[in-house]
């Protein structure tokens, strides 16, 4: 399987398994069951934004990244009254969104040396 294929199909594996954690989460914060699909597909074009940022270097992507989530963040007119379980859910999301990208920027730079990957490769 070229190395190219076979990127693409971590990430999609790996979004399709957070949209189902972001979906517990979510039932746990705001009680709600089901998908938020424009939440999901915003995720995937922040990690997606990220993860080109940090794979060319451009580390400074993550406090530009971090000041518009704070900027949206403040403008935020739907957060339920219980705002401390809103802001666990809000900082939680981010954090593994951040964390997600930067996952996908070491497979993507350590692609070669990850043994799974060279086995599925040959």
């Amino acid at each position: 399987m070229p190395k190219s294929i076979l990127l693409i199909a971590i990430f999609i594996a790996t979004e399709i398994f957070l949209a189902f954690i972001f979906a517990v989460i979510a039932q746990l914060f705001y009680h709600k069951i089901g998908f938020n699909f424009k939440a999901i597909l915003k995720g995937i074009v922040e990690r997606l934004f990220l993860l080109v940022a940090l794979v060319n270097g451009y580390s400074q992507a993550l406090t530009f990244f971090s000041a518009l989530k704070l900027a949206t963040r403040l403008k935020h007119h739907d957060a339920p009254n219980d705002m401390d379980g809103f802001n666990d859910y809000y900082l939680l999301g981010n954090l593994i969104s951040v964390a997600v990208a930067i996952g996908y920027v070491y497979i993507y730079q350590h692609f070669d040396t990850i043994h799974i990957l060279k086995v599925l490769t040959n």
